[in-house]
């Protein structure tokens, strides 16, 4: 035997679950299914403010010319030569007349090329009363919309500081001045000014102040002219210099610069260009006049200029002005924007000759930005083309990479991730970029990229103006743009809802429909399924509250093509089509019908078994959209029709039946607190439907509970009906109650307060109104809220049986007419919610809970657990006022060093309680009284809708190398791999270890109870004290790290204490004898430690036995939670699926009272039983032949069981013991004889706790007679510790658990009578 302890110390290894997966970690454990935005009203908003809300047109144009061709103004001193074309026309080359007429002519066309289709009056050197009429036309025929008022004043004088501009009289003998004021009143607003002359500033400083003189007037008198006012803070002025600066005169540019700038950008920028370049001596003006193309031509060499200029003087707009600013200038009116755009261009190329032009609104200087060379190379790379492209026809053009070179800035600034500090200054070029076929893959692509780097993203794709380009590409056939589109319409309607008339104009929607149903076109697609899922979602947000969108989908069979997706291996997929059908149905009778017509709802309610708790949640979301009134019948049609509308309407009710018996027998037993708050949501939805059947129902109860003074229902045909199905319903709501996860059980309480409500305003009920707020007191401050389990237990051959209950099939069943009994009760009773009642257990003074209508129903089986009725509405019957809180529960804390949680302060009880607040609230409908409606409301879409407002292409943070978090695990990791490769398991003196040092000494305030629990890892001791709190200590300085409640019903208490995800960070798990399962994180923070789920494990209430306990198993490799007590069989739950996978018949009548599986793949179980018996399970073979293998010799109860490591590496050597003092080795592979028997304890004495070390051969046995001995497997006593002797010495007493730590050298022993744990090493 000292061979086979020496081969497995040296077989012992780095344990394999060091890397393992970690579990009850996913997005549906951190806040039940509640939105973000139900805590935080900032997270989550919907972002329309991107959209133009008032889009404007430049409707009428008026170019005022005021040149007097020949004679100078008396107040401008030209030079010799001096600049004299006016839009590219010399006037000195023509007639005076016809010089103005043509140059009148030519700035028309230059404006036409930006608005073609506005209304243009030219005003050649005008007289103030021709002016005054053309205003005041153009005015009334723009209405609210923008007029253009162009002012070229080269022949006239200066404006002055007055505000006024010049023009001529009738005989033009003189100057007139023409006030801006007038011009004001003329053109009223919103208009856009240009002024072309010098000294412009001055028009703009007096266009303010005339502004807001005219705003302080209509403020004092808004009703003086009876009209409606528009701002004249709504107009828009460009001028050529600022008040002090005299226009350009340089020969070799035109006079009319500032106006060749906004009309003509690529000519003049060119000429500009080749001005100021040594190497283009080659290229004329005339040559760039005839460069080939047209401007709307992308494919030319003048297209292709064009689109770069708009491409670069967009981005530098973009970058450099505020987004509200830019969306006005930009992206409200085709005209503004493409003038500001050319503004860009003027300022750059007059603050070279300087000259300052002017803007309202301001605009930040540009004129330096970097973008600018780009332009140049651009210029450059074409000028050097322009005169082979001249020379022949035939020449071929030689395209920019300027969007290729911006694309690839793109990606690289992409590439950065999250280091970058702004955002990318190209994402208004990727947005030109769209428009070119050779180009558009790439672009799209970077684009979704960018897109999924969070909602910010989206927001500024959506404010540059990405909409309706991917809005247009809708109707693109090109099968590879198909996924890129998607999932970039999946990150815009995460964000924004807004856009379902957008969809719907131009059939936009079907995109997405085709991607369901088409097969033969999606090879293309990589991931087929996932962008399935996001198509699903599309149209879930095309239907959200928009029944055009509903008619639209049901109209191009969109509820048939999702039928076909219900099996699909994908479960996000499940998941979505479960909520596209709801969106498609809720509130839309003639989908429903089209759902039970065509037997969806059948396909539907199967998924309510799914392996993933969304997909379940999901299902039972569309269960209750499919629940809503009939419509009404229109009297006035034929008899026949009638009664058939009739008939559908009773097949409807039967459907609707079927799927909510579906709903109770799943969602009842599932672990996921989300699938069970949606099913409380579709029972208070149906009940709200029926509440005259649920009242005669609740009054039926009440009556023979004896909770009424009389009847409270009085039949008219005076017998009464029961009715079985909504009597089954009514106890489910009422188990629901006392749900452990406290946002269930307010939901499911709610509902029942609203079906009492009645009963107690009549005042037939001897119980108060119950009222949720003042009930959120308690429950915020104890979060778990136990129960009794319900009678039975659930079928034995897998989870949900083999046989198809008869209620599946539909019969007619009209909501008006109760049922006096059916097989839908007896088909629940197996889940025990159709019996009458349930043992009842009294209230005890020890616990304070708030009151609810449902609380006085003691005596009734779904509320036993709740507290009795308030006496004197402060304190609860038979409890003294002085002693209902949990400080004075568990007594004074002596020399405590930190506060515990259950403890806290006023202030953070108050912030847990507005939390479960905020949640519980946000499940709230109101009626149509404006009060609460019982009827609650889901979240199960807009916190699935989250989802897709996170980044999809990347890693989690948590497995993306190089993150804080991945950083962390890895340490993590790399600290428990070293941990355990120096452990004791692998030292060869662990079998001689002694444990005879006491290293500390725990206080408790309660007695630890039986169960203390090691970390692996971390310095963590976990102990469970003899009421519900979980204690953690830290086992090296004997700090008490934290203690919290388990909030266990009165009479229960905690059995079982588990870590899990001890490589990572890990959780608790508790289990208590009333049947419930409680899992929490961050339990090492007082202020955050929380419930993360919790649910009924088991349907028997084991704290009605003295002896019963239950007993959790956690396997990491696996994640399977293996539940037992005094049972009829083992439970294994799955906990990444949330499901009870597997129910191993358990075939000895007496109570497990030890459990244990093999670390390797955790096939393999040992169940120890009161009797001594031991039973090895094999989980392979089926329920009924599952024990492989059973021992006999153990005279009495088994208090634990191991399977150790045998010397191989393998767990093959059974080690277990009994209160009766005898230890006992067995080999599973050899036989049922043990191979060594121990005697532990001496004759006559009673072994109260044994503790088993998974990879050392060592067992440590207390005793009731105040000591422990340490054995090894060869029966070897290696020490006996005692009580320790002496003035200073800490006495042990009676030893109620006992725990070795898995990898040092340490042995913890609680004791029952002193309130503490002994720690004890072989080192001092």
């Amino acid at each position: 035997m000292d061979e086979q302890v020496a081969a497995a110390v040296a077989a012992a290894a780095v344990p394999a679950e060091l890397g393992m997966y970690s579990f009850v970690v996913d997005r549906r454990h951190d806040s039940c299914g509640v939105p973000k935005h139900a805590q935080d009203a900032d997270v989550g908003a919907d972002s329309g403010d991107w959209r133009m809300r008032e889009r404007l047109k430049t409707v009428s144009v008026a170019l005022v010319l005021c040149l007097n061709i020949g004679i100078d103004p008396p107040d401008v001193l030209k030079t010799i030569p001096c600049a004299k074309t006016e839009c590219w026309v010399d006037p000195l080359s023509l007639p005076p007349q016809k010089a103005l007429e043509t140059i009148g002519k030519n700035l028309q066309q230059q404006y036409e090329v930006w608005q073609p289709r506005a209304r243009y009056k030219s005003l050649l050197d005008p007289s103030v009363e021709e002016t005054k009429k053309a205003c005041l036309s153009l005015r009334k025929n723009a209405k609210d919309e923008r007029i253009l008022f162009h002012y070229n004043g080269h022949g006239v004088p200066k404006p002055t500081k007055g505000g006024e501009i010049w023009v001529f009289n009738r005989s033009y003998t003189q100057y007139l001045p023409c006030s801006i004021y007038d011009l004001q009143t003329w053109l009223g607003s919103p208009c856009i000014y240009v002024f072309d002359c010098s000294n412009a500033g001055n028009i703009l400083n007096a266009f303010d102040r005339f502004s807001i003189q005219r705003d302080e007037e209509h403020a004092n008198n808004p009703d003086r002219d009876n009209i409606s006012y528009i701002s004249m803070k709504e107009c828009i002025l460009l001028a050529a210099c600022n008040a002090t600066d005299t226009l350009p005169m340089n020969p070799d540019l035109p006079a009319d610069l500032f106006t060749c700038c906004l009309t003509t950008p690529i000519e003049i920028a060119l000429r500009w260009f080749v001005s100021h370049s040594p190497l283009l001596d080659g290229i004329t003006a005339d040559m760039i006049m005839k460069i080939p193309g047209q401007l709307n031509d992308r494919r030319t060499a003048l297209g292709e200029l064009n689109w770069i200029f708009t491409a670069i003087t967009d981005t530098i707009a973009w970058n450099m002005l505020p987004h509200d600013v830019f969306k006005k200038l930009f992206r409200q009116d085709l005209m503004v924007a493409a003038l500001f755009r050319n503004f860009l261009l003027a300022e750059r190329i007059m603050r070279y000759y300087h000259c300052s032009p002017l803007s309202h609104p301001p605009l930040p200087s540009t004129h330096q930005h970097p973008l600018w060379s780009s332009w140049d190379l651009a210029a450059e790379l074409c000028l050097h083309q322009l005169p082979e492209l001249l020379k022949s026809p035939a020449a071929e053009y030689q395209h920019s990479a300027f969007f290729s070179d911006q694309l690839t800035a793109f990606e690289v600034w992409l590439s950065k991730g999250p280091i970058a500090q702004s955002h990318p200054e190209q994402l208004p070029i990727v947005l030109q970029v769209l428009l070119s076929q050779v180009h558009r893959l790439r672009a799209l692509m970077l684009l979704s990229r960018f897109l999924d780097l969070g909602p910010w993203s989206v927001k500024l794709a959506l404010s540059v103006g990405i909409f309706p380009y991917v809005l247009k590409l809708l109707q693109s056939p090109a099968a590879e743009l198909k996924p890129v589109l998607v999932f970039i319409w999946a990150k815009i309607l995460a964000l924004d809802s807004s856009c379902q008339n957008d969809l719907l104009k131009d059939n936009g929607f079907t995109y997405f429909i085709n991607i369901l149903t088409n097969n033969n076109n999606t090879s293309m697609i990589p991931n087929i399924a996932e962008h399935r899922a996001m198509c699903c979602f599309i149209l879930c947000v095309f239907c959200h509250h928009f029944r055009f969108g509903q008619e639209a989908c049901v109209k191009n069979e969109l509820l048939h093509t999702l039928a076909i997706h219900f099996e699909d291996e994908d479960s996000l997929l499940r998941q979505w089509v479960c909520i596209s059908l709801a969106k498609t149905v809720e509130g839309f009778p003639a989908a429903k019908d089209i759902c039970f017509k065509d037997g969806l709802h059948k396909q539907l309610v199967l998924l309510l078994g799914d392996d993933s708790a969304e997909v379940r949640s999901a299902a039972l979301f569309a269960v209750g959209a499919l629940i809503q009134p009939e419509q009404a019948v229109n009297t006035q049609q034929p008899p026949a029709v009638i009664a058939q509308i009739q008939q559908r309407a009773k097949l409807n009710a039967s459907a609707v039946e079927l799927c909510v018996c579906r709903a109770i027998i799943h969602g009842l037993i599932d672990a996921s607190p989300l699938v069970r708050k949606e099913l409380v949501i579709v029972l208070s939805k149906f009940v709200a439907l029926q509440e005259d059947r649920m009242a005669r129902t609740a009054a039926t109860v009440l009556r023979n509970e004896k909770f009424t003074k009389e009847d409270p229902i009085v039949y008219e045909d005076g017998a009464e009906e029961v009715d079985g199905f909504m009597m089954s319903m009514y106890k489910a709501l009422l188990g629901l109650s006392a749900d452990p996860y406290p946002l269930v059980a307010l939901l499911a309480r709610h509902v029942v307060d609203m079906i009492h409500a009645p009963f107690v305003a009549a005042g037939k009920v001897n119980a108060p109104v119950s009222v949720l707020n003042k009930r959120l007191s308690s429950v915020a401050a104890a979060p778990g809220v136990g129960s009794p389990g319900l009678n039975g237990v659930g079928p034995s051959s897998g989870m949900y049986g083999q046989q198809q209950p008869s209620y599946l099939q539909p019969t007619p069943s009209p909501y008006s007419k109760p049922r006096k009994s059916n097989s839908v009760q007896s088909d629940l009773s197996s889940l025990g919610i159709g019996s009458a009642s349930i043992r009842s257990r009294d209230a005890s003074p020890s616990v304070k809970r708030h009151s609810s209508f449902v609380n006085p129903f003691k005596s009734f089986q779904g509320l036993a657990s709740l507290v009795s009725f308030p006496a004197g509405g402060s304190a609860l019957a038979g409890q003294d006022p002085k002693n209902s809180g949990q400080g004075e529960r568990y007594g004074t804390p002596t020399n405590r060093n930190s506060k515990m949680v259950g403890m806290e302060d006023e202030d953070s009880k108050r912030g847990r309680k507005t939390d479960l607040l905020k949640s519980v609230r946000y499940h709230m409908q109101l009626g149509p009284d404006g009060k609460e409606s019982i009827c609650l409301k889901s979240t199960v879409y807009e916190w699935n809708v989250e989802y897709f407002r996170e980044p999809q292409m990347k890693l989690p943070d948590i497995e993306a190398p190089g993150s804080t978090q991945y950083n962390e695990k890895l340490w993590r990791f790399e600290q428990t791999k070293k941990f355990a490769s120096s452990s004791l398991a692998r030292s060869m003196e662990s079998t001689k270890l002694k444990f005879d040092h006491q290293v500390n000494f725990l206080r408790s305030d309660n007695n630890p109870g039986k169960h203390i629990y090691f970390h692996s890892f971390e310095p963590h001791l976990l102990g469970a004290d003899d009421a519900d709190g979980v204690i953690v200590y830290n086992r090296e300085d004997g700090s008490r790290i934290n203690w919290f409640s388990n909030s266990n019903p009165v009479g229960s208490r905690i059995t079982s204490l588990r870590f899990i995800n001890e490589n990572d960070i890990a959780l608790i798990v508790t289990g208590s004898d009333e049947g419930m399962v409680r899992v929490y994180k961050n339990y090492a923070s007082q202020e955050n430690c929380e419930l993360a789920t919790s649910w009924r494990a088991v349907n028997d209430d084991l704290s009605q036995h003295s002896r019963s306990e239950l007993i959790v198993e956690w396997h990491q490799k696996s994640g399977s939670l293996l539940v037992a007590g005094d049972l009829r069989l083992i439970r294994v739950w799955d906990m990444e699926k949330e499901l009870c996978v597997q129910d191993i018949a358990n075939k000895n009548q007496q109570a497990i009272t030890a459990l244990a599986s093999d670390k390797e793949d955790g096939r393999l179980l040992v169940a120890g039983y009161a009797d001594g018996l031991l039973n090895l399970y094999d989980r392979r073979v089926p329920s009924n032949e599952s024990v492989v293998m059973s021992f006999r010799e153990h005279p009495s109860r088994v208090l634990n069981c191991k399977l150790q490591n045998d010397g191989t590496g393998s767990y093959h050597t059974l080690v277990s013991g009994s209160s009766a003092g005898d230890v006992r080795l067995w080999d599973i592979r050899s036989g049922q004889k043990a191979q060594r028997n121990i005697s532990a304890v001496p004759a006559g004495v009673e072994m109260t706790a044994l503790a088993i070390h998974d990879d050392t051969p060592l067992i440590a046995c207390g005793t009731n007679t105040e000591y422990i001995r340490i054995f090894n497997v060869n029966g070897m006593n290696l020490n006996t510790i005692r009580f320790n002797d002496g003035l200073l010495g800490s006495r042990i007493g009676h030893v109620g658990c006992l725990a070795f730590h898995p990898y040092k050298d340490l042995l913890a022993a609680g004791t029952t009578n002193n309130a503490s744990i002994c720690l004890f090493s072989s080192q001092p």
